[in-house]
């Protein structure tokens, strides 16, 4: 029963949009910090992710 729940959850996650978005909010600016991008661009892309993790969760609790 335990591994129907954490199959079940994973791959709940992994459809979800916001999971995808806060995985980017951390791989990103590791990313960003590795090509030695600028700091006003890289709080830009940081800024523009999180609104969207915001977003889509406005947009999930109007669907409900």
């Amino acid at each position: 029963m335990k591994k129907f729940f954490e199959k079940y959850l994973i791959s709940q996650m992994i459809k979800s949009k916001k999971f995808w978005y806060a995985i980017s909010s951390v791989v990103v600016p590791a990313i960003v910090t590795y090509l030695g991008v600028d700091e006003e661009t890289a709080k830009n892309l940081y800024y523009a992710i999180l609104t969207l993790i915001v977003g889509q969760g406005i947009a999930d609790v109007a669907r409900k």
